[in-house]
């Protein structure tokens, strides 16, 4: 391991605002603590947009906060600027807005640039009306980063694949999640727990998550449990609507974000991850760490790499899976089979056993190994 004393790293992020990247960028940070500290090295965390925060930073980062508004060029030119005043030796991103101009600004400045990509681009563009564009940008711009980062093979193949991204370029680093934390939080006490049983849903409510279609597959299940869903977003008017319309709204309780969601998780039956596209789901490890059985949709990238150990798991309704149930993608029917398998006798306990064997292979310190052999290989790049 290099040392990294005299180094300045500046992580680069869009924001703190709830979702999974906001919450591996802190844990991270966390990890690698000791490394950096421990030489000296001076670590910032960059967010381009001023909004509210959902995730801490740790207290031994230099948190810089500008106001971007969500605009390409102005993030460009705000954290360009910075940049320019601060000189880091290495920039760290992710997400998509983050990544793309680190990438450019790192070319411009000589600096640098690693890219973390926590989402199938390919499935999380296809729906949007700037997709084309976004699409395009990442053609031209990825390839041009120093390292590039996938979250999991499925999404590295897609960059490989569709974007020109070069595959020496790139090491897949999972999402990493620490158990005892995890089992700590879900401990602390809420006043709003539903009443048992339940199953549970989690994530920013926007279409790519899909929880319409995990609503509507409810309503056709005999499952004598309630639906929780927890996180906030724009569709919360639209699925309160729709569980009326079905006449399901006393078994359907949206509780919005909490910033501790581990309570209401470990409280739940099983975890049902109705996506249309992932990177590496947080919420199907969390829920494992937790010992809870995972119903998942098919989707690129992810959910059949954590199920099956292959991300090339083909579906054609649900699949009873080593480590849980699959099913094709954005079909209501193959859902609520799933679901319906799931209910079976004794099925919740197998899997919880199969989770918690499963989540074993996700640990802080693989992330720490990973991830110090990454800028290590970069600086080594850099002194030749």
């Amino acid at each position: 391991m290099l040392n990294y004393s005299n180094k300045t790293i500046a992580f680069v992020i869009n924001s703190l605002e709830g979702g999974g990247a906001e919450r591996v960028i802190c844990n991270l940070l966390r990890t690698m603590q000791n490394n950096f500290t421990v030489n000296g090295c001076k670590v910032y965390l960059i967010l381009l947009d001023a909004l509210p925060e959902e995730q801490q930073c740790p207290n031994y980062v230099e948190k810089v906060t500008l106001d971007a508004n969500g605009k390409l060029i102005s993030s460009y030119r705000q954290l360009s600027h910075w940049v320019k005043m601060n000189k880091p030796d290495l920039l760290v991103s992710f997400l998509t807005r983050s990544n793309l101009i680190s990438t450019l600004i790192g070319n411009r400045q000589n600096i640098p640039s690693i890219i973390s990509e926590r989402v199938n681009t390919s499935s999380h563009f296809a729906t949007a009306r700037t997709g084309f564009i976004s699409k395009f940008m990442i053609r031209m711009i990825y390839p041009e980063a120093t390292s590039v980062v996938p979250v999991s093979q499925g999404v590295m193949q897609d960059l490989v694949d569709n974007y020109s991204v070069p595959k020496e370029k790139c090491t897949v680093m999972y999402n990493a999640y620490d158990q005892n934390t995890l089992f700590e939080k879900s401990q602390a006490p809420t006043n709003d727990l539903p009443k048992k049983p339940y199953l549970i849903g989690i994530g920013r409510l926007v279409p790519n998550k899909n929880f319409s279609l995990l609503i509507k597959a409810f309503a056709k299940s005999t499952s004598s449990r309630d639906l929780v869903i927890l996180g906030q977003g724009p569709e919360l008017t639209g699925l309160k609507t729709l569980a009326k319309e079905l006449g399901i709204e006393t078994k359907v309780h949206l509780l919005g974000f909490r910033e501790n969601p581990y309570p209401y998780l470990a409280n739940a039956d099983y975890l049902v991850s109705a996506s249309n596209a992932e990177g590496f789901p947080n919420g199907i490890a969390e829920a494992m760490c937790l010992g809870k059985p995972v119903v998942a949709t098919n989707c690129q990238s992810g959910p059949a790499e954590i199920l099956t150990g292959d991300n090339n798991t083909q579906t054609d309704s649900f699949l009873t899976a080593e480590h849980g149930i699959l099913c094709k993608v954005n079909d209501v029917d193959a859902l609520e089979g799933a679901m319906s398998a799931m209910e079976g006798s004794n099925v919740v306990e197998l899997y919880q056993k199969k989770s918690e064997r499963r989540a074993k292979d996700f640990s802080y310190e693989h992330m720490q190994r990973c991830f110090s052999d990454i800028t290590d290989k970069v600086f080594l790049e850099r002194r030749k």
